[in-house]
Formats: structure tokens, sequence, C-alpha cells
């Protein structure tokens, strides 16, 4: 390895340039076809071209460029121009709250999250992070809650006005109702996430207080036709935008670990990342409404046979694993035509696949309708996006006994705000 300085010959404005090509390179996803997909950080290049290169939001984006390559190459010298970059801009911030008109704009929105990443990436064991506090930031310039499923409702009233979206089909439609439908009729993801937010807040108060049955049996009635409602949305979608199969991993020997990427099974591939990001997001919700399910059947003890509930969730869990090669590795055929057997390793590819992905996955592995295998398996895959990556949080996510709820959902709110440009 050479040694952890800038090499003599490049120019420090050379190396900034570098660090910014880098995390356009690494995290942006441009939409080919706006009808099919948003995309992430889509209308991020345009702002910054109206900025300048060495505009705040360039220093941001530089900010994640830093520190994820310095984590990657283990580059110290790298992480340290990220740390001082990063407070610049948290000064920039806290003067920016007294200038309605910045910190109302999509520049201050899209630097509180680009901030929120930077904690995100950096985040290890014994630092987890101070992503929170850009999450509430985000919040604040949406004026919601800090809930990541409030972001569907500042959709609703950025339509009557809200100057902060500056791209127009999050504007017009919203963050996850891209996704084309072959039929008419049915709900938009973001209606049905809305709906599943508000379901799974009364879930929780009412166990919380240990409510009457009848009240508690209502809520399991409402949570299984909100279930096929996803389960109805998903059956929706066009041909275009359905995850197709790209090819199988063999089976190993009985007792062998797999490896990431290697669970057996088919492998799927999808239209980009962004669309494979809202049907896990999809999937997510179903099988956190069929674990509400089978809890409220049980707190009940109606008796009811779920089998259809279980046989539901080993589905959506392997529709979760088949899209992981996908998310992990730009070099997805050359794993499939080497890897068949299921020994080959993953190489990894751009870490937007990993940001997208770590959410669905950690939360899968955290359900008990998850056999343990395959959540041994999911945890695997998040070390393998810690380490690979450059994606602190991954790796917190599969160490901790335990996270914070409000810690997972401030990173997920962070996540889906890159959506909002």
């Amino acid at each position: 390895m050479p040694e952890d300085i800038r090499p003599i010959e490049v120019p420090e404005d050379q190396v900034e340039q570098f660090a910014l090509g880098a995390f356009f390179y690494d995290y942006p996803i441009i939409s080919t076809n706006r009808e099919m997909s948003r995309g992430y950080l889509d209308g991020l290049e345009g702002m910054l071209q109206q900025l300048g290169p060495q505009s705040d939001l360039a220093k941001a984006c530089k900010v994640v460029g830093f520190a994820a390559h310095g984590i990657k190459l283990r580059r110290p010298h790298l992480t340290k121009r990220a740390e001082s970059f990063y407070q610049d801009l948290l000064g920039t911030l806290a003067r920016g709250i007294d200038d309605p008109a910045f910190a109302t704009s999509a520049e201050s929105l899209m630097i509180a999250m680009l901030l929120g990443l930077y904690e995100i990436v950096m985040a290890d064991e014994n630092r987890p992070g101070n992503h929170q506090f850009h999450a509430r930031g985000v919040a604040a310039i949406l004026q919601i809650e800090n809930s990541p499923l409030d972001l569907f409702g500042a959709v609703h009233f950025i339509r009557s006005g809200h100057p902060v979206i500056s791209n127009e089909a999050t504007r017009n439609c919203g963050i996850f109702s891209a996704a084309p439908h072959h039929e008419k009729g049915g709900q938009s993801l973001d209606d049905l996430l809305l709906a599943f937010g508000s379901v799974w807040r009364r879930a929780n108060t009412l166990l919380a207080n240990k409510s009457d049955v009848p009240d508690l049996y209502q809520l399991k009635q409402e949570a299984m036709a909100l279930e096929r409602d996803f389960e109805e949305w998903q059956r929706l979608r066009c041909p275009s935008f359905n995850p197709r199969i790209v090819g199988h991993v063999n089976p190993t020997r009985n007792g062998t670990r797999h490896n990431v990427g290697c669970w057996p099974g088919r492998v799927d591939a999808y239209f980009d990342l962004y669309v494979a990001g809202v049907w896990n997001t999809s999937r997510t919700a179903r099988l956190l409404l069929i674990s509400l399910i089978l809890k409220l059947s049980s707190v009940v003890h109606d008796a009811q046979c779920h089998a259809r509930e279980h046989k539901e969730a080993l589905i959506l869990v392997g529709d979760i694993i088949a899209s992981i090669p996908y998310h992990l590795t730009d070099e997805l055929q050359n794993f499939l035509d080497e890897g068949g057997k299921g020994g080959k390793s993953l190489e990894p590819g751009r870490p937007v696949g990993g940001l997208l992905l770590m959410h669905p996955i950690y939360v899968a592995s955290t359900l008990l309708i998850v056999p343990q295998e395959m959540r041994e398996y999911l945890k695997d895959c998040l070390s393998w996006i810690g380490i690979n990556m450059g994606i602190g949080q991954a790796s917190v996510f599969a160490k901790a006994p335990k996270i914070d709820k409000q810690y997972f959902a401030d990173g997920s709110l962070l996540v889906w705000a890159g959506m909002l440009v």
C-alpha cells in the first residue's frame, strides 16, 4: 500500500474534483424513463450546475465522497478531509437558519440530507453516528414529523405550493408513485405506506395500553385488509416494472455458510435500482403487516389459521433475497456466469445499491416469521455492505443486538429524502 498522503504530483484542487466525481459515480441514479423511475438524487447534478463547483452543496457531495472512499481504501487522510468539510458545513447550516430563503430551499434540504448520509457512512460500533440531527433538519425543512412515512404526507402538502422539492415528477405524483400499472384502479404505494403508518402507530398504542380484545381484533382486520391491498398493488404493476429472472445460484453442500449473493435460487434484475428499492419497500411493509397480524392473532386468541400469511412471508423474503446480487454488484452477469455453483464472491458495485438495500434487509433480519438461516444470511449481507461499500451503518445493523427504532427511522428518512430531487 502506498503512503497515506496526497501524491505530490496531484494538485489539491484536483483531489477535490476526484472526490466530487467519485460521489456522482457512486450515489445518484439518473432516470432514463420518467414514467418508470424517479431515479435517486436525480436532480442533484442540475442543482450543482446552477450553484457552481465551489458551492456548499458541492462541498457536501465531497464530504460523502471523501468519507466513503477513505473507509473503503483505508485512507485516514481522506476521512480527515471529509471531517474538515463536514464541520465547515455544520456552521453554514447553523447560520442559514436565520435566512428564510435558505432555510426553505432545495439546497438546504440536500445539504442536510448529505450530511446525514456522511454520518451513515462514518458510523461504526463505537460511534453509531449522529445522523438523527440531520434527519430532524430534513423534517424541519419539509415541515413534517420526524418520521420517514411522513414524507408522503409532505409530498401532498408540496403539491399545494411548498417550495423545497425540485423534482417535478415527485411534486406531481409522489415519491414511489412512478410505478406504472397495467390495470386501472388501485391505490398508489405512497398512499398505502401512509395507511401503513397509521395502522402501525395505532397498533403500538393499543398493544402498549393493553386495550380490549374487540379493539385489537378490529385492528387486525384492518391490517389484513391493508396487507391484501399491498398484494394487489404488486399484482397490478406493468410487466416492464416487474423484476425479471436473470439466473440462478445452485445449492451448496449442506451446512456450508452461503457467500453474500449466493443464496440458492433465482436472481432477479430490475429496470434500475430505484425500481428495485420501490419493490423492496413494498415487500418490507407487507412483512411488517404479516408480523403484526400474527402478533394480534396471538394476543386476542382467535385461533385462526394463518397459513396463507406464513406462506406469503416466505415468498416476500425470498423475493428480497433474489434482489441482493442486483443491488450489490455491477457485474451481475459475470457473477452468474462464474458463480452459479454458489462459490463466487461478489465484486462490489456502486454504494447506492447497498444504501437502498440495507434498511429492508435489516427489517427482514429481525422478524421471527423469517427462518433463522435466512436472518443470519441477511446479517452477513449487512456486514458485507459495511466493509465493501463503505457504509458503516450497515455494519452497525449487522452487529448491534438491538437497534433503537428512532435511530432506524431517522436513517430511512434521510435515504428516502434522496428521492425528492
